[in-house]
C-alpha cells in the first residue's frame, strides 16, 4: 500500500530548493545591477571632478556586486558560504540605500546620484528585491537547502 506524506510533513521535510534558488536568482540579479553600477562608477572616475564621490560610488558598487554574485553562485551550488555571502550582500545593500537617503537629506550625494533631490521611489524600488533576497536567504528552508543540496 502506498502512503503519501501529509501536507505538513511535506512542508517540514522540504529541502528548501524553492527559497534557496529564488534567493540565488535575486542575489545574482542584484549583483548584476551593481556590476552595471561599477561601470557607471568607472565612468564617474574618468569624468567627474569630485574624486571622493566617484571612488565611493565605484567601491560601493564593486563590493555589493562581489558579495551578491558570490552569494548567488554559492546558493546555486547549495553551499553555506553562498547563504552567508547573500545575507551579507543584501543587508549591506539595504544599509547603503538607507545611507543614500540619509546623506542625500544633508546634501551629500553618491552612488551615482548627482546634486539634487534623492529619488525616493528609486530607492524604494531598490529596497524591495534586497529585502526579498535577505528574507529568503534567512529562512530555515534555505538553511536546509545549503546543508542537503541537490541530492
Amino acid at each position: 500500500m502506498v502512503t503519501f506524506p501529509s501536507q505538513s510533513e511535506a512542508a517540514t521535510s522540504s529541502r528548501g530548493g524553492g527559497t534557496g534558488i529564488t534567493a540565488a536568482v535575486l542575489a545574482l540579479l542584484g549583483g548584476l545591477f551593481h556590476l552595471v553600477g561599477v561601470a557607471g562608477g568607472a565612468v564617474l572616475l574618468a569624468g567627474d571632478n569630485d574624486l571622493g564621490r566617484s571612488l565611493l560610488t565605484f567601491a560601493t558598487h564593486l563590493l555589493l556586486a562581489v558579495a551578491l554574485i558570490t552569494g548567488g553562485v554559492g546558493l546555486v551550488l547549495a553551499k553555506e558560504f553562498g547563504r552567508v555571502a547573500t545575507i551579507i550582500g543584501a543587508a549591506a545593500a539595504l544599509v547603503v540605500y538607507l545611507l543614500v537617503l540619509v546623506l542625500g537629506a544633508f546634501g551629500v550625494y553618491f552612488l551615482g546620484l548627482l546634486d539634487g533631490d534623492v529619488p525616493l521611489v528609486y530607492i524604494g524600488v531598490l529596497c524591495v528585491p534586497a529585502i526579498g533576497t535577505l528574507v529568503l536567504a534567512c529562512l530555515p528552508p534555505t538553511g536546509r537547502w545549503v546543508t542537503q543540496g541537490w541530492s
